[in-house]
């Protein structure tokens, strides 16, 4: 949970408010330097040190479907103009760029407190003569391996002679190939480095 100070939560609690609550949106491209930053506002604001300009944005609602799919959410910016879509061909397309959403409050800009901050991943991104749209998904994928190494009692996920492994080129001369077991590994006297894990139970061992 973000901290809010207390000139926030004042503002947040009061039961009429002349201020407006602004969503940013920080959006970065794989390759590209310039970082996007635009806002869902009538007029241009500036924010911790950046100027964010006024966009027509769509954001839609989480995805949360009912046969397990992981949660997504689609953001379109208008490409009316061209603009977006030059930097999504700048940017590899968009897939794999970050887009962080902000929600800040109009008169409390001279602070950098938030009212809400969430990274995604946008894993899909479209465009056509009206809308660039992105699809967004956790910025720490679901479906990924964890951990991101398998551990195996028997066997070393090193690259046989590459930095890790450190066998020399003269014992790779003399032994060409590897198994990638324990066995092997002391053949090559190189048991110190080897990337299994013996303790694990069930393994044969000489």
């Amino acid at each position: 949970m973000i901290p809010l100070s207390q000139v926030v939560i004042a503002e947040k609690n009061k039961l009429a408010s002349d201020s407006a609550y602004i969503v940013l949106f920080e959006i970065a491209l794989v390759g590209l330097e310039e970082i996007i930053r635009v806002c869902l506002n009538t007029e241009s604001i500036f924010w911790n040190d950046f100027e964010w300009i006024p966009f027509p944005v769509e954001l839609d609602d989480i995805d949360e479907g009912s046969k397990g799919e992981v949660p997504s959410l689609n953001l379109k910016i208008s490409n009316v103009d061209r603009v977006i879509q030059g930097y999504m061909e700048k940017g590899r397309g968009g897939v794999g760029g970050t887009v962080v959403i902000r929600v800040v409050n109009s008169k409390h800009l001279d602070v950098s407190d938030l009212l809400f901050e969430e990274e995604f991943t946008i894993t899909k991104a479209t465009v056509d003569q009206m809308w660039a749209t992105f699809t967004l998904g956790a910025s720490y994928p679901m479906t990924a391996r964890r951990p991101l190494w398998r551990h195996l009692s028997n066997h070393c996920p090193h690259e046989y002679g590459g930095p890790v492994c450190g066998v020399s080129p003269g014992v790779v001369a003399q032994y060409p190939t590897c198994n990638k077991s324990l066995v092997d590994c002391r053949i090559r006297a190189n048991s110190p480095r080897f990337g299994g894990e013996p303790a694990i139970p069930g393994g044969m061992y000489v």
